[in-house]
């Protein structure tokens, strides 16, 4: 599934962005182009990892395995085959369409998976999920943007949008692999226990940020697109979406450390209460992630791949040099090395990008400033009154939905007193008025 997964990243994402980016005039010539480069780009992934699948199942030890990997490689065309329809209709603020697509796709794809596992088909239960998630994304991508791709494209401007858009595939891929560092790492030096907590908690941190970061991101490359033009609107945009994003996702991730050890409780059981400190710490991790996002939707908005490139190469060397640094100390070491990692790198991405933007470090910093004091405060509340205030009573999901609810009165209100501005800009977004947010 990994491998897959990163042929699925290296075939379709980059030529996606070139459309995002690309200016109104040539939306459609580009559109051609990276349709059928995207196409070519996934057949020639699919077909690469079908002739590695022998060699990889053999290193895995399963000779099963060939077959599953050669059957998801040939998904990455299907997955190719609506991408650059999705794009399109994003550059129209479609992201209500692509969250219904994703919930349709999911269901019935699901659904697939529970029907081929009560029929035994064992592993490929999960292969026909793949497929049918893949094809009903791509059938509603088509039905979301009406466009027939032709083919009346020159090998010029294909050559234009290729280099951008491997370099963007290149850089996603990367990022990916930067993601599983620390596992190999842990796993090498510490052992399988920690590696399988750790995973845990970055997992349920990893949705937590698909859950808020992700969507802003999203919309935060189609409105840099629209606006690149004027540095001074554009440095407007991305104080507004820093303090918007904050304002979303800050309280989940601190929220999150308040009541890691009741939540941790009920989703994974008692004997996975070890990955609460994990939780605690990695949600330390929310200030990188967020500048880490609009970094990327910034670099994207302004056709800067080999920038996006060269800093996720960069943060690849000192992510592997931190943790083998840390990895003889132990487990806790090496996620502290994460964390460092993450706040070493924000200056040089405020830097990178600081041509486009116009906007300091220390801009940047206020900008999220008032956000994240009420998130701090709400979780100091939170875990003061889920630790005392909340300690008689026994029934732990009653805990939790007390603790949670009360965690978002005292956020709403002390965002309330101390950034309304954060508030109208998030309401602003969220209803795509975005001439109005920028």
């Amino acid at each position: 599934m990994i491998v897959s997964e990163m042929g699925r990243i290296f075939a379709t994402s980059g030529f996606s962005d070139a459309v995002t980016k690309a200016r109104e005039d040539d939306e459609e010539i580009v559109s051609r182009a990276a349709f059928w480069g995207n196409m070519g780009m996934a057949v020639a992934c699919a077909v690469l990892i079908t002739m590695l699948a022998r060699p990889i199942s053999w290193l895995m030890g399963s000779d099963r395995l060939e077959g599953v990997l050669i059957a998801l490689a040939w998904t990455l065309p299907i997955s190719a085959g609506g991408a650059i329809h999705m794009a399109r209709r994003l550059r129209r603020f479609g992201h209500k369409t692509l969250a219904i697509r994703s919930i349709i796709a999911g269901l019935i794809g699901s659904a697939a998976a529970v029907w081929a596992a009560h029929e035994n088909f064992g592993v490929y239960a999960l292969v026909i999920q793949r497929f049918i998630t893949e094809l009903v994304t791509m059938l509603t991508a088509w039905l979301a943007f009406r466009w027939w791709p032709s083919v009346s494209f020159t090998r010029a401007q294909l050559m234009e949008v290729l280099p951008f858009s491997v370099s963007m595939a290149a850089s996603k891929l990367i990022g990916v692999i930067i993601s599983r560092v620390q596992d190999m790492i842990i796993g090498v030096f510490v052992g399988p226990a920690s590696v399988g907590f750790y995973r845990v908690a970055r997992r349920t941190i990893d949705m937590l940020s698909i859950g808020t970061l992700t969507p802003i991101s999203t919309v935060s490359v189609n409105l840099f697109v629209t606006i690149r033009e004027d540095q001074a609107r554009v440095k407007q945009t991305f104080v507004r979406l820093l303090s918007v994003a904050g304002a979303v996702s800050f309280p989940a991730f601190f929220g999150l450390a308040a009541v890691a050890k009741d939540l941790v409780a009920i989703l994974y059981g008692e004997r996975w209460l070890e990955v609460v400190p994990m939780l605690q710490a990695l949600s330390l991790f929310c200030i990188p992630s967020l500048f880490g996002l609009l970094f990327l939707s910034m670099l994207t908005s302004f056709g800067q791949s080999k920038k996006a490139l060269r800093f996720t190469t960069i943060q690849f060397f000192v992510t592997v040099a931190f943790a083998l640094a840390a990895a003889p100390f132990g487990v806790w070491p090496i996620i502290l090395s994460l964390l460092a990692r993450g706040y070493v790198m924000i200056p040089y991405q405020i830097k990178l990008i600081e041509p486009h933007t116009g906007c300091s470090l220390s801009e940047a910093g206020q900008a999220i400033l008032r956000p994240l004091m009420a998130a701090l405060i709400m979780a100091v509340s939170c875990y003061c009154l889920t630790t005392y205030g909340l300690a008689p009573i026994h029934n732990v999901i009653l805990r939790l939905v007390t603790a949670i609810s009360a965690g978002m009165i005292i956020y709403a209100g002390v965002l309330f007193l101390t950034d309304r501005q954060s508030i109208i800009w998030l309401i602003q977004l969220s209803r795509s008025r975005s001439e109005k947010f920028s």
